[in-house]
């Protein structure tokens, strides 16, 4: 099986290229067989924007581990 490697595109290219592949879903029969690769693309694509968006919780302002590590630093004071 062919290794779907989206971690050097940028969040834009990764945004960019799922659309161009849902256009490109909805061109093909729901029956074909092209459908396999454009999805495992798309959920490469998707799970890729997941991690991307965990990673980045704890730099949010008003995030759960933001308060925590907030909170940590004030006790330690």
């Amino acid at each position: 099986m062919r290794d779907h490697d989206v971690t050097g595109l940028t969040a834009n290219e990764l945004k960019q290229t799922k659309r161009e592949l849902l256009a490109s879903l909805a061109l093909v029969r729901p029956d074909s067989p092209a459908r396999v690769p454009i999805l495992a693309h798309m959920s490469a694509i998707d799970a890729e924007l997941a991690e991307r968006s965990a990673d980045r919780t704890g730099e949010l302002p008003g995030s759960p581990f933001a308060l925590i590590l907030a909170a940590a630093t004030v006790a330690r004071w």
